[in-house]
């Protein structure tokens, strides 16, 4: 089963739970704390690293130019 990373909307309490996909597609899973099931799914961006340092700009500046979305 993946882990989801989820915000609920009555309490903004964010949680990663661990849940099948009809789960999350059917909205069965309950808030931890107040148990609501108006949760939402958090997309967080894991951070770039570059030879084993973490990456201050990113990799691609060269690559992808103007459709960068970073604007680097």
């Amino acid at each position: 089963m993946p882990h989801y990373d989820l915000r609920c909307t009555k309490c903004n309490g964010e949680y990663n739970i661990r849940a099948t996909m009809t789960e999350k597609s059917q909205k069965l899973i309950p808030c931890p704390d107040c148990g609501s099931l108006e949760l939402e799914t958090l997309y967080k961006v894991p951070p770039a690293y570059v030879k084993g340092t973490k990456a201050t700009t990113c990799p691609n500046a060269g690559g992808c130019g103007a459709k960068c979305p970073r604007g680097v």
